[in-house]
C-alpha cells in the first residue's frame, strides 16, 4: 500500500490530490485533533490512577483520640516510636497539631476546636509495599498497648471511589476514541464517493483503455492518503500545543489531586502513532470504497 505514494507522475495527474484548499485535509485535521485530545486525556488519567493507586496503597494514617492534650502528644510520640520498629514500615511522620487544626477549621470553624471538639493526633505511615488488611489489623492490635483509643485508616480505602471514577473516565475515553474512529472512517467514505462521482468520466476512460479497478483504487488511495497526512500533521501540531499548555497549567496547581495528573512521556510515542494509523485507515477505506463502488457502476 505504501507503493501507492510513488505512482508515476502521469497517473497522479488523473485525479488532483493533496491540496489544502480542499475540505478533506481540514476535516481530518479536526477529527484527529479531537481524537488526540481524548487519547491524551485517557493516557494522563490512566497514568495518574496507576501512580496514585500504587502510592496511596502504601500509606496509612493512625488516628489517636485523646481529650487531654498532654496525653495525646505523649501517645503520638509513643506510637511513632513503636511504628518505626515494625517490619515493612518505610517512614513514620507525626502530624503537627497546627496542621490538623488547619484541616478541620474549614469544617468546624476557629474556636470550636480543642474546646468542644478534641483534635485527634495523627501519624502518617508509609510502608515499603502495599499492606494487607491483616497486616493493618495486626498493627492496630499491637498499638493498642501504647494508645488504647486509636484507629488505622488505609489511604486506599477512602480514595477508592476517586480512582474508580478515574478508571471509568479512562473507559469513557476509549469509547469516544472508537466513536471518533468510526466517524473518521465514515467521513473518508463519503469523501471518496463524492470524488469518485466527480471523476467518474475519467475512470470510465481508464477502463476503456484497459485500466483495472485496482489501478483506479490506487489513485484514490494516494489522494486520500496525502489528504490524511496533511490533516494529521496539522491536527497533531494543534493537539500537541494544547496538551503542553494544559500540562503547564496542571503543574502550577497547588499540591493536590489535580497536580498529580501529568502526561506520561511514553504517551507522546502513542500519540505520534495515531496520525499514521489514520493515514493507513484512510487508504484502506478508500481502496475498499472505490473497488466496491466500481463493481456496481461499471
Amino acid at each position: 500500500m505504501l507503493l501507492d505514494f510513488i505512482l508515476p507522475a502521469h497517473d497522479r495527474k488523473l485525479i488532483p490530490e493533496g491540496r489544502l484548499s480542499g475540505p478533506m485535509p481540514w476535516v481530518i485535521a479536526i477529527m484527529l485533533f479531537l481524537t488526540l485530545l481524548v487519547a491524551a486525556s485517557g493516557l494522563a488519567l490512566a497514568d495518574a490512577a496507576r501512580k496514585g493507586g500504587q502510592d496511596l496503597a502504601r500509606q496509612a494514617t493512625i488516628q489517636i483520640i485523646e481529650t487531654d492534650p498532654a496525653q495525646r502528644a505523649a501517645q503520638r510520640a509513643a506510637v511513632s516510636r513503636a511504628l518505626r520498629g515494625f517490619d515493612g514500615v518505610e517512614s513514620v511522620t507525626p502530624v503537627a497539631d497546627s496542621e490538623v487544626r488547619g484541616l478541620l477549621e474549614p469544617w468546624l470553624g476557629n474556636g470550636v476546636i480543642d474546646v468542644d471538639v478534641p483534635v485527634p493526633a495523627l501519624v502518617d505511615v508509609r510502608f515499603t509495599s502495599a499492606p494487607t488488611r491483616q497486616m493493618l489489623n495486626d498493627v492496630q492490635r499491637s498499638l493498642r498497648n501504647v494508645a488504647s483509643d486509636l484507629r488505622v485508616d488505609a489511604h486506599s480505602s477512602w480514595m477508592a471511589p476517586f480512582f474508580e471514577l478515574m478508571n471509568a473516565l479512562v473507559w469513557l475515553a476509549i469509547m469516544i476514541l472508537f466513536l471518533l474512529s468510526v466517524a473518521t472512517a465514515a467521513v473518508i467514505v463519503l469523501a471518496v464517493r463524492s470524488t469518485l462521482n466527480t471523476h467518474r468520466g475519467t475512470i470510465e476512460i481508464m477502463h476503456m483503455m484497459g485500466g483495472t479497478d485496482l489501478q483506479a483504487a490506487r489513485l484514490f488511495q494516494r489522494r486520500v492518503g496525502l489528504d490524511a497526512l496533511l490533516g494529521g500533521v496539522a491536527g497533531f501540531i494543534l493537539a500537541a500545543a494544547v496538551i503542553i499548555t494544559l500540562g503547564d497549567r496542571f503543574a502550577a496547581v497547588e499540591p493536590g489531586l489535580l497536580s498529580g495528573v501529568t502526561f506520561p512521556v511514553y504517551g507522546w510515542a502513542i500519540l505520534a502513532l495515531i496520525p499514521l494509523a489514520v493515514v493507513g485507515l484512510a487508504m484502506l477505506m478508500a481502496r475498499f470504497t472505490v473497488i466496491t463502488a466500481l463493481k456496481k457502476i461499471l
